[in-house]
């Protein structure tokens, strides 16, 4: 299922005053197959796919990286240096081409150097070297808040953006079973999985409802992995690119985008660790009706709240 003011209108996108083709974000919570949808794009040989940046999650650099940072006060050690790996392999992969330890290193000096500056200049530095590919970007810390989101649509006013959904009932079973040995109580991890989803998706679709119509598309992951010729032409179409045959072709092989790996040393990331060690394009099951297993319990009025929801993105 597809969703926009004008689901079949092209969305060409313009030139940014910094002189770059406007980005392209896309939003969702975690565990929505957000990885596998980027790498996908990726493969079109007019897109750049981006790992995750995390640049709207953070005001300024030293906030990402710094060791007082907001980075450094949310997460232990060894899980900040998985997520930043994201934009250290950006950095390196994008300034020098190669994502060795030693321009890994060269990266977070040139982001130390810059601590005092916003981190939305990180991304403009980025896609002014892509130009003229179309810079793809996804980090779901970007609708984990309002102030994140509100930085991404402000900062970015004339982007395109992908509302990319998945069912509640198995992006929430996936969420329980990342990272969690950062959360062990079971119950605690069902309520937060639960939050999250519903309310990412009530940020984004409010977020995009101030929107023109034919800046924003949405669609269900499940749909995109089943049916990926088809699902890519239409995000091509959308966006404005060449849809032709060879060009959807290339897409359907997302182990061939650059950061679809752990890098040239392993243990590098920047989105979701099972694709990365393993990229391939995995269909998946109809997901089935929204029932939600009684043993995570969840409040009969947040069940409800949530059916109610997915029905609304066509679940």
């Amino acid at each position: 299922m597809t969703t926009s003011g004008s689901t079949t209108a092209s969305a060409q996108g313009g030139t940014a005053s910094t002189g770059h083709p406007e980005p392209v974000f896309i939003l969702s919570p975690p565990r929505s197959f957000s990885t596998v949808t980027l790498a996908l794009l990726a493969g079109h040989p007019q897109i750049f796919g981006f790992p995750e940046l995390l640049v709207f999650a953070n005001e300024r650099v030293s906030d990402l990286i710094g060791d007082d940072g907001t980075e450094a006060e949310r997460f232990p050690p060894e899980y900040r240096r998985t997520r930043l790996s994201g934009v250290y392999r950006a950095i390196a992969q994008v300034h020098e081409g190669v994502q060795t330890q030693d321009a890994l290193d060269r990266a977070r000096t040139w982001l130390l150097d810059r601590t005092d500056r916003p981190t939305t200049s990180v991304l403009d530095d980025l896609l002014g070297h892509i130009s003229p590919l179309v810079g793809v970007e996804k980090s779901p810390d970007t609708v984990a808040t309002d102030e994140s989101l509100a930085r991404c649509l402000t900062h970015y006013p004339k982007a395109r953006y992908l509302h990319l959904t998945r069912h509640p009932v198995t992006t929430q079973r996936s969420m329980q079973e990342q990272n969690p040995q950062y959360l062990t109580n079971k119950k605690v991890r069902a309520v937060g999985a639960a939050t999250s989803w519903y309310l990412s998706h009530r940020r984004i679709m409010a977020g995009l409802a101030e929107l023109p119509d034919d800046q924003w598309m949405r669609v269900r992951g499940e749909d995109l992995l089943r049916e990926p010729e088809l699902w890519s032409r239409r995000l091509l179409d959308w966006l404005g690119l060449d849809s032709s045959d060879d060009m959807v072709d290339r897409m359907l092989h997302p182990e061939s985008w650059q950061f679809a790996n752990n890098g040239p040393s392993g243990g590098l990331y920047g989105g979701d660790h099972k694709f990365l060690s393993n990229p391939k394009l995995r269909p998946v099951p109809d997901p089935g009706p929204v029932r939600f297993d009684p043993e995570w319990g969840l409040l009969d009025e947040m069940c409800d709240r949530m059916t109610g929801l997915a029905h609304e993105l066509g679940y």
